[in-house]
């Protein structure tokens, strides 16, 4: 996973958030998070991380569980160990080996918020 040298916030492994996450940065997630996160930059969930919620934001990369939608005006990346259950708005969508993800997935930008 590659980690962007100007990441705005991180959550922590031990940290748990009961409700909807807002950043105007970038975010860096390795710790479970019950709500919805709003980025508007970038939006990265690490190994071993936990959203139940929707995520929209600029780009995703997704590297943990998700239980909800991504709503990404740029590309979404899931990565190797990544496990998806939600739909996907995106204007390009990489899916790695070993990637799970149930859902269904649009790529027309003229579905994707501003």
């Amino acid at each position: 996973m590659k980690i962007d040298k100007d990441m705005g916030s991180i959550l922590g492994p031990e940290l748990k958030i009961d409700g909807d996450v807002s950043v105007t940065g970038s975010l860096l997630i390795y710790g479970t998070v019950n709500g919805n996160i709003k980025s508007q930059a970038s939006v990265t969930t690490a190994k071993g991380s936990k959203v139940k919620g929707d995520i929209i934001g600029e780009e995703a990369q997704i590297h943990g569980l998700v239980e909800g939608d991504l709503i990404i005006k740029g590309k979404i990346l899931l990565g190797n160990e990544s496990y998806v259950a939600g739909n996907l708005k995106s204007g390009t969508l990489v899916i790695e080996e070993g990637a799970k993800f149930a859902g269904t997935c649009d790529m027309s930008n003229s579905n994707i918020e501003k």
